[in-house]
């Protein structure tokens, strides 16, 4: 039988965190699945929640706030299954789930993550669901994109079983895989975590592969506001300390070219009374904290270079157009 960790970080999230480990707890599965909530210094009621939906699952109280990042390393951490879940904490498991994942998972030994299909919670007014995702693209400007999003779910039935990444708020990774590769970078805190892992993953040489019957139901941006400055700030910064460090050297430079430019553009239409001083502030904050990770940055992308089992070509093949 194998073991299976979910990890669940959490964040002030008493008003969704306990519909997240009820699902759990209420999963049917033929492994052993366990529980570690690992929680960021909540000030609200988490933990009382917590321990009503899950009393048998593992805390892990971090003392402040990591971020998505360094609290799903700590639940990494303090786990010890064959299989590590990642479950955001507004996001609920539909049945068969983990054993669907699982299956993925070790039918083969190259694989190092399984991403799930993630519907979004709420239907559409006619009904249908949503995708929010099935996993993770990069584009040619480095930016990554959760596949499929906001396609109907019945569009995404085709959609292939090879990505580029995984999606942090669902999917299941070996646990070999994860200590080959070092696990999540708490120093990005948050997004871009899992691209992160994707691409130190890839240039190792385990694939990644999606699992359209490992779904769960997600709400959407729950614990962040996209649009909100901690979210430009973030996305602006880890887009191209990302890039910088695993990148094509033509991704790499679109990547700075582009920020530069919107930084500048947001800039003059601040001043000009046109745009948002927060969103620009936001913006260039982002591009100073991702030139100070620069000397870091590109001695990762060297060792990385050195490791990398892919080509030139190979690594160009998981761009996509």
């Amino acid at each position: 039988m194998t073991t299976v960790d979910v990890v669940v970080v959490n964040w002030n999230g008493a008003e969704v965190v306990g519909d997240c480990l009820r699902s759990v707890v209420a999963h049917r599965s033929e492994h052993e699945v366990r529980i570690v909530l690992v929680d960021n210094d909540s000030r609200d009621d988490s933990l009382v929640v917590a321990r009503d939906a899950a009393p048998g699952a593992s805390v892990v109280r971090t003392g402040e706030n990591l971020g998505f990042a360094g609290g799903v390393q700590a639940g990494i951490a303090a786990s010890d299954g064959d299989v590590v879940v990642l479950l955001n904490n507004d996001a609920t498991l539909v049945a068969g789930f983990v054993d669907a994942a699982v299956a993925r998972l070790l039918g083969s030994p190259s694989l190092g993550a399984v991403t799930g299909r993630l519907l979004l919670l709420e239907p559409r007014a006619d009904g249908v669901r949503l995708i929010n995702s099935t996993g993770v693209e990069i584009t040619a400007s480095g930016n990554g994109r959760d596949r499929d999003w906001l396609r109907a779910e019945d569009e995404g039935s085709g959609s292939p079983r090879e990505v580029f990444g995984l999606c942090g708020g669902a999917a299941a990774l070996r646990r070999t895989a994860l200590d080959d590769v070092g696990g999540f970078d708490p120093t990005l805190f948050l997004y871009y975590e899992d691209t992160d892992l994707s691409w130190r993953l890839r240039l190792a040489g385990w694939a990644i592969e999606y699992e359209r019957e490992a779904t769960v139901l997600h709400r959407h941006a729950h614990s962040t506001v996209e649009g909100s400055p901690l979210f430009v700030r973030q996305n602006t910064r880890n887009r191209l300390v990302v890039a910088t460090r695993y990148a094509p050297p033509s991704v790499v430079l679109r990547a700075w070219a582009a920020t530069i430019v919107r930084t500048a553009r947001l800039g003059v239409s601040a001043s000009l009374g046109r745009g948002s001083r927060d969103t620009a502030r936001a913006v260039r904050r982002g591009l100073a904290s991702a030139v100070g990770a620069l000397p870091r940055d590109l001695a990762t992308r060297r060792r990385w270079n050195r490791r990398s089992v892919l080509s030139s070509s190979a690594r160009r093949s998981l761009i996509s157009r």
